[in-house]
């Protein structure tokens, strides 16, 4: 009974010493009060969990904001180049429409103006254009 007694304390001993440079990085504070340094430890390592877990958060939202916003700047740039791209498509068609409109009505008027001219031509007679002006009332 007393060896195995012995054995079990051996093994806690051993133990002790084998980890205690972790116990120590995890309870860094010795204190011949017990219950200080367990609360001293506890709130330190409360303090590290905290301050990790708000870094990891802290960085999280910020690859998640950053994400996001490219995310809507690359949106907001392919929008702006599509509307662009169909104003410019719009302009280029009204010009073209435009252009072939003022064209048409360029011709008409010229041949209508031909039409006219060659009526008004043929049909005028200069003897009788003078005989009028000379006439007297």
């Amino acid at each position: 009974m007393l060896i195995k007694l012995g054995i079990i304390i051996a093994i806690f001993i051993l133990g002790g010493m084998m980890f205690s440079t972790e116990i120590t990085a995890l309870f860094p504070n010795t204190s011949t009060i017990l219950s200080d340094s367990l609360k001293n430890d506890i709130n330190a390592l409360n303090t590290k969990i905290t301050n990790s877990a708000e870094n990891r958060l802290d960085t999280s939202i910020d690859k998640t904001i950053q994400s996001v916003s490219d995310s809507v700047y690359e949106g907001i740039t392919e929008t702006g180049d599509k509307l662009v791209e169909n104003v410019n498509e719009k302009i280029s068609e009204g010009i073209t429409e435009t252009g072939d409109n003022i064209k048409t009505e360029i011709i008409e008027s010229s041949e209508s103006s031909k039409e006219i001219l060659t009526n008004k031509i043929s049909d005028f007679d200069p003897f009788s254009f003078i005989k009028n002006i000379f006439k007297i009332n």
